[in-house]
């Protein structure tokens, strides 16, 4: 039973974005998957900041959208 779970537990830190880089390049690779993965954080998080500035402009009192349609 302990072996079963250690072999789930091992393959999914491998098959993981840490796992693999880790794995095949060393420390090295972890750096740069860690790197990458903050990037692809931060390009999410502006395009999330994007869309709330625009869900907000739409729905602020006095927009001139919301008064054509009135």
């Amino acid at each position: 039973m302990l072996k079963e779970t250690a072999t789930v537990a091992g393959t999914a830190f491998v098959f993981s974005p840490f796992g693999m880089p880790l794995l095949v390049h060393g420390v090295a690779g972890l750096i740069v998957g860690t790197a990458g993965l903050h990037l692809v954080n931060g390009v999410i998080n502006d395009l999330k900041g994007a869309g709330d500035a625009i869900r907000r402009d739409r729905v602020q009192p006095g927009n001139q959208e919301e008064e054509d349609q009135k």
